[in-house]
Formats: C-alpha cells, sequence, structure tokens
C-alpha cells in the first residue's frame, strides 16, 4: 500500500478511491518540500548529473519508434534512423507509446489500441502564467485553492464534456517562499482550471473564444480574494496552455494531463 504509484490526480473526488486518501494524509503530516527557482531547477540539475555519469543527450529529436525484436527493446528510431542501445527506458505518456512508438503488435500485449481507446482518462487543464505588477500581501500561502459553490456540479460538467459554469482554481504563489522566481516588488502567478480531457469536451479548443471563457473565468474568480479585485489590470506578462498545448506539446493523450484516471481497476498492479 505504501509502495504504489502517487499520482491521484483526475479523477472526480466522488468516484475516486479512498486509498489514495493516504496521500494528503502523509502531506498534512510530514509537509511538501518546495525546490528553490522551481521543477525547472530540478531538472537542470539531473541533466548536470547525467552528463557528469558520461551521458549524452539528444535535444530536437522526436523518437519515431521504439524497435523491438524477438520481444525485446533493441533502441529506437529517430531521424529515420536506427540507434540501437542495451535497455529503452520509455518516459512519454503511456497511451501515446503504446499508440504511436510501439509498432509490433505482438509486442502490445493487451493494450492494443482498442483497449487503450477504451480506457478511462483524467480531466485536462488550462493554465494562466502570470506576471503581475505588485504582491499580493492579503495572499499568504503558496498554495491556494478556491472551490466553486456546488462542487458536484462543477465536478459532473469536467467530466460529462459541458462547459463549466462555476469552475474550481488551484493559485500557486512561488514567489511567497521564492524571490528567484519573480521581480523584486512582483508576484508570479500559476493558475489552474480543471477541465474536460479533449474526448470529452463539447467544446472546441481551437476556438479564441472558448479560451477567453475559461481565461475570463478564472480572472473573475481570483477577483473575489482579498486583495485582488484589481488582477486584470496589474498583469504584465502572462502566458497560457490548454488541452491542446498538452496534446501537442507534450503528448498526453486526449490532452488528458494527467494520463489514466486512478480509479482502482486503473490503480496499484492493475495500472500499467
Amino acid at each position: 500500500m505504501l509502495t504504489f504509484q502517487t499520482l491521484y490526480i483526475g479523477v472526480s473526488l466522488n468516484n475516486g478511491p479512498s486509498l489514495y486518501t493516504i496521500i494528503p494524509m502523509i502531506e498534512l503530516l510530514y509537509g511538501i518540500w518546495y525546490i528553490e527557482g522551481g521543477m525547472h531547477t530540478m531538472a537542470k540539475a539531473m541533466e548536470k548529473l547525467f552528463y557528469e555519469l558520461g551521458g549524452k543527450i539528444h535535444f530536437d529529436s522526436p523518437v519515431e519508434e521504439i524497435l523491438i525484436k524477438d520481444g525485446k527493446a533493441k533502441g529506437v528510431q529517430v531521424h529515420n534512423q536506427s540507434e540501437l542501445a542495451d535497455y529503452v527506458i520509455c518516459n512519454a505518456d503511456f497511451p501515446y507509446a503504446m499508440k504511436n512508438l510501439v509498432t509490433d503488435e505482438s509486442a502490445k500485449g493487451k493494450y492494443t489500441d482498442e483497449k487503450i481507446d477504451s480506457m478511462d482518462y483524467s480531466c485536462s487543464c488550462f493554465i494562466l502564467y502570470l506576471g503581475m505588477d505588485r504582491t499580493y500581501e492579503e495572499i499568504e500561502h503558496v498554495h491556494n485553492f478556491v472551490f466553486s459553490e456546488d462542487l458536484d456540479k462543477n465536478l459532473e460538467q469536467i467530466f460529462s464534456g459541458e462547459r463549466i459554469e462555476d469552475p474550481s482554481l488551484y493559485i500557486v504563489a512561488a514567489s511567497k517562499i521564492d524571490p528567484t522566481v519573480a521581480p523584486e516588488g512582483k508576484d508570479g502567478l500559476y493558475i489552474l482550471l480543471p477541465v474536460s480531457d479533449l474526448s470529452t469536451a463539447q467544446y472546441d479548443w481551437t476556438a479564441e473564444e472558448t479560451i477567453q471563457y475559461y481565461r475570463q473565468k478564472a480572472l473573475n474568480s481570483v477577483s473575489h480574494l482579498p486583495g485582488m479585485n484589481n488582477i486584470e489590470k496589474e498583469i504584465i506578462s502572462e502566458s497560457m496552455i490548454t488541452p491542446i498545448d498538452f496534446r501537442d506539446r507534450f503528448n498526453a493523450y486526449n490532452g488528458a494531463c494527467f494520463g489514466l484516471q486512478p480509479t482502482l481497476l486503473q490503480s496499484n498492479h492493475f495500472r500499467p
């Protein structure tokens, strides 16, 4: 029980397995760690260690296929060339890898394309990255949650694909504890809205109207927090990620940024 995969995000609170309450329990008892400089610092440190151990990294080299012979991975195909290796570790999104990188049908096992399509996938996210022209002393914490007035309806709309009327939000203000992530006298805000994955959504994420709808919902909700009533006029830099970005930039199947839903039959040893 203590060694299961700790990803429990992206499932409705109303049908997520109760065993996952062990994770917030651990967080509340022992706290959580923050890396100075954010997650990018961890990536750079892993790169540094990899080089120190004699590794070589190939950037801008999308893998086209995992080469399999006699039931064993023998390397990868990149730029139409075969790169052979003793071992292959695939860290791509599992359904994407099985459908696009493993072309040998016998190597797919039970995870055929039809099986992949029939599995339950997590929600996706709409994320705003905002650089603000001031600090918000009224916000005391790095991690902040704003819940919908009707959470059950919010969850129902996320997983039915309806347009979300009153979304819940997660706001991170890392500059509260890490001054390196924002200029002096400024705050950086990360605002996340859980939304439907692309196969479920009944609205079009390629339409600017959809993006503006959720952007405005996010800002309107945040503007009700103490000291943030003028938030939209205090933005000096802005970028965003939509479910289409998760699909196209990160190969997340259906834009489901948390992968397979952690339902009971897709958890622990049932999880690929």
